[in-house]
């Protein structure tokens, strides 16, 4: 057999093994979305069965991963938000995980208040050009993407919501009021910035929370007949032995009111107002 005959045998052979991987990554494939539209035909009927309405389309926005990150105090990150909000501070330590931050330059008085689990308290009075644009130049080097900004011409209250990767942290909103154009008044949890260069990933199974979320309502009671919206995010918490941690939640918004499920151990709980 020539070297040429044989070379075209080879180029055979690879084309026909290339081919059948194709033929069976595509087989599987159909089945993961024939098993996966099973799922939510049966999630749909359990809904119905006990008087929910669900739309299957709210899935089609949720990502199939989230990022796997737990997130650590960074005091130099809290001192610097604690000096963008007053100015040059002198921290002190005062135990518990507590640190306290107060203006040192005569400029701008006020003290901020940073606890282990990231929860601020910040008084002051501050002076501003443009509070949008302040809370903007402060909190978007932090992680904090999008601004609401509700004003009656007197008091302007600004809210930044803090993202990790493409989520929202549900509950780390930092929230800014002010009077007039003076800062007087921080409020919120703050979570440091994150590196998520290295973080792994955790499966987003939204059928398995819905069903977590169904026997939690048939368990408490809670009254609702639709769920209205879905959004993947994260919760902040914070416990003895972990004073910070962030946990990757699914938002089910309903009729009446809205919740958490806890993607990783299953734990519903309701948001608050």
């Amino acid at each position: 057999m020539n070297t040429a005959r044989l070379k075209n045998i080879v180029i055979l052979i690879l084309l026909l093994a290339n081919a059948f991987l194709l033929v069976l990554l595509f087989s599987r494939r159909a089945e993961e979305n024939a098993a996966h539209e099973r799922s939510v035909a049966q999630l749909t009927a359990l809904l119905s069965a006990d008087g929910i309405a669900f739309d299957s389309a709210l899935l089609d926005g949720l990502p199939d991963t989230v990022l796997s990150v737990q997130p650590a105090r960074d005091l130099a990150a809290e001192q610097a938000l604690a000096e963008g909000i007053i100015g040059s501070v002198t921290s002190i330590d005062s135990g518990g995980g507590i640190y306290r931050y107060y203006s040192s330059d005569g400029l701008n008085s006020g003290s901020c208040l940073i606890r282990s689990g990231g929860a601020l308290e910040a008084a002051v009075s501050r002076a501003v050009d443009d509070p949008a644009e302040f809370c903007a130049d402060l909190c978007v080097p932090l992680g904090y993407r999008t601004f609401d900004v509700l004003s009656d011409g007197a008091r302007t209250v600004v809210t930044a919501s803090r993202f990790v990767g493409e989520l929202e942290v549900c509950n780390a909103s930092l929230i800014f009021t002010f009077s007039g154009s003076t800062l007087t008044t921080v409020t919120g949890t703050f979570l440091p910035p994150i590196d998520t260069s290295e973080s792994g990933e955790t499966a987003l199974d939204a059928v398995t929370a819905l069903v977590r979320f169904l026997d939690y309502r048939n368990a408490s009671g809670a009254v609702c007949t639709g769920i209205t919206w879905l959004s993947a995010g994260y919760l902040v918490q914070s416990t003895t032995s972990a004073p910070l941690q962030l946990v990757p939640v699914l938002r089910v918004n309903t009729d009446v009111y809205s919740y958490y499920v806890n993607i990783v151990s299953g734990e519903v709980s309701r948001v608050s107002a």
